[in-house]
């Protein structure tokens, strides 16, 4: 099981007062974290953990009489502080909420939290403050809150046979002794048959399946598998929709023109709405041309599939092009009076002094835009913020820049 996975953890209750002799070596051996100053992730020698071993050591803990005044409402308030933890070990302490919550004052909780934080198992990550951290003037406030780290101590590594790597809060649990490992596997038996459980949980069985019979009169029943006598052909996409990379580009320029000029296509795509527009690209229409003719169709405001409709008008066009090609060459060209040299001559003329139509580009598409202009903003305030003091006018400007520094680590 992964270490950072929420499995459920059981929890026993406090045993009896019995000073046995192993209980008494702890409290002999075992020292309290008194300094608050010993209290901090960068100067605790516990090592950082996760919800189950924190609850485990907190049990061990108050079970060998450790701390003079632990008890259970210890344990209560660390089951309430676990089922809070993130990913990181890490919680909110939530003091008025949390003295609601458990039904004691608040004091009381603060003295048992103190006693987890003298047991090794709580570490200072973030000291709360009611300095107001929200910009002046704006009339709001708002406090920092106080977030402790799980951990557990050396001492409790050493009592159930943990091998540790590193030391303090960034130590890790890299194996087990011996003793730690029959330790180990005689917890996971009790609680498999705590749990009813004869096999772990990703254990699964095959059971047999029958085989459907054919041959019955009712249809209730699977259809028998075939052997197919020839093998499947793959299918082939028409010549008129393949496309190169420098067409399928092509396409959805053509499409974010299209898109941005017939309402009843902006439901769409862009590569869905190139790629149905391919048949309409191939016959030589410019991409106003096709927005012309789809808007003059009549079709509802939000048509059910818009790429459905295009395509299915775009296979009649295709359809009806070999034929319009066959009618026109098989028709005899009419036989006249051919032009005289005064007409050739005119008509020269008027092809190379008429300017040939200029198609107007496509619009560029908005995402592109909009990239165009975060990059834009993103290069304005990383150059506001590398300004020096010498290129502020005023003190307040220069503090401003300093916070916006700060701020961007976040």
């Amino acid at each position: 099981m992964m270490q950072h996975a929420r499995a459920p953890v059981q929890v026993t209750a406090i045993p009896a007062r019995t000073h046995t002799h192993h209980q008494d070596g702890w409290n002999r051996r075992f020292t309290l974290v008194l300094d608050p100053a010993d209290q901090e992730v960068d100067t605790t020698d516990s090592r950082r953990t996760r919800r189950g071993d924190f609850l485990r050591a907190a049990v061990w803990a108050v079970a060998s009489r450790l701390h003079p005044k632990a008890s259970e409402t210890t344990l209560r308030v660390a089951r309430d502080l676990a089922t809070r933890l993130n990913a990181d070990g890490h919680v909110a302490y939530c003091r008025d909420a949390m003295f609601r919550r458990l039904g004691i004052s608040r004091r009381t909780l603060e003295r048992h939290v103190a006693i987890l934080r003298q047991l090794g198992l709580l570490a200072w990550r973030v000291h709360g403050s009611r300095t107001n951290t929200r910009p002046a003037g704006t009339g709001e406030w708002a406090g920092t809150a106080t977030i402790y780290a799980a951990v557990v101590p050396p001492a409790w590594d050493e009592a159930v046979g943990h091998r540790v790597s590193g030391h303090g809060y960034q130590a890790r649990h890299i194996g087990f002794t011996d003793r730690g490992r029959d330790l180990a596997i005689a917890e996971a038996r009790t609680r498999a048959s705590r749990n009813g459980r004869c096999d772990t949980p990703s254990c699964k069985t095959n059971h047999p399946r029958g085989r459907a019979k054919g041959g019955g009169k009712k249809n209730n029943t699977s259809a028998l598998s075939r052997a197919r006598s020839h093998p499947r052909r793959p299918r082939r996409k028409p010549e008129s929709l393949r496309s190169d990379p420098i067409q399928a580009a092509q396409a959805v320029s053509v499409a974010a023109f299209v898109r941005a000029r017939v309402p009843w296509t902006q439901g769409e795509g862009l590569r869905r709405l190139a790629f149905a527009l391919r048949p309409w690209i191939r016959t030589g229409r410019s991409a106003a041309e096709i927005a012309v003719e789809l808007a003059s169709w009549y079709v509802p405001r939000r048509p059910r599939s818009a790429v459905g409709l295009v395509l299915a008008r775009g296979r009649r066009l295709t359809d009806q092009a070999p034929s319009l090609l066959v009618t026109q060459t098989s028709e005899k060209p009419h036989m006249g009076v051919p032009p005289n040299q005064a007409f050739l001559g005119a008509l020269n003329h008027l092809r190379l002094n008429t300017p040939l139509p200029v198609e107007p580009e496509p619009d560029i598409p908005a995402f592109v835009i909009r990239d165009r202009i975060l990059a834009s903003i993103t290069q304005a305030s990383r150059a506001w913020r590398a300004r020096g003091a010498e290129n502020c006018q005023t003190y307040a400007e220069w503090e401003a820049v300093c916070e916006a520094r700060e701020r961007a680590l976040w």
